[in-house]
């Protein structure tokens, strides 16, 4: 083995470490469907004048729910585990922000102060991402920190039109993370990775497993 093969094997082997305890299946999808179901709120809260926290709480719902979904056709596409240890890592991650959103969540409702409430599951929810991009991909760290700088604005906005503020940014900075996002999943799958490079990768995928748990 040649000193330049060596180096591209070594570099082979860090990604598939690196993988191993960084969770890479971040799907655009999942971001593009939970922009659009925050959407689909704004709609029914301007038109329809559905009530607010039942009409929040069911978009959470959906947006889980299209975010498991679209997580786990990925990681079915790319032949890998959904629920590994880097996963499992990054739901640890978010619970504590999680937590604290539905407590606050409960306390300014019984306190008659919901207007409060879209700023802050702002804040919470860009607590979270930020927890999280410690390990996934950076773009995760930047709309952390969009929606951090978008819940502080809002809770020293006026109360009220919570559909707007909801748009602006659940829904329309959702939509451009996922819309980023796949645009970079189609740029590396773009990618032929030379024979031989498959090859090192396919004799480092032990090692790859050894660093996953069952």
């Amino acid at each position: 083995m040649t000193s330049k093969e060596a180096e591209q094997t070594l570099s082979a082997i860090r990604t598939l470490m690196e993988r191993s305890t960084h969770y890479t299946n971040l799907s655009g999808h999942a971001g593009i469907a939970a922009g659009a179901l925050t959407l689909l709120g704004c709609v029914l809260r301007l038109q329809w004048n559905t009530p607010f926290l039942p009409t929040w709480i069911g978009v959470l719902v959906a947006a889980a729910g299209a975010s498991f979904f679209f997580t786990a056709a990925l990681a079915r596409a790319n032949h890998e585990r959904f629920w590994t240890r880097a996963a499992r890592t990054v739901v640890l991650a978010l619970t504590p922000a999680f937590m604290a959103s539905l407590v606050l969540t409960a306390v300014l409702t019984r306190v008659g102060q919901e207007p409060l409430l879209p700023g802050v599951w702002m804040l919470m929810w860009g607590v979270g991402a930020l927890s999280m991009s410690f390990f996934t991909p950076r773009v995760l760290s930047l709309l952390g920190l969009a929606f951090l700088g978008a819940g502080t604005v809002t809770l020293f906005l006026p109360a009220g039109y919570d559909a707007v503020k909801m748009g602006l940014t659940f829904g329309a900075l959702h939509l451009i993370y996922g819309i980023v996002l796949s645009f970079a999943a189609v740029s590396r799958s773009a990618l032929i990775i030379p024979e031989d490079g498959a090859r090192r990768l396919s004799q480092g995928s032990a090692l790859a497993a050894a660093l996953t748990d069952e």
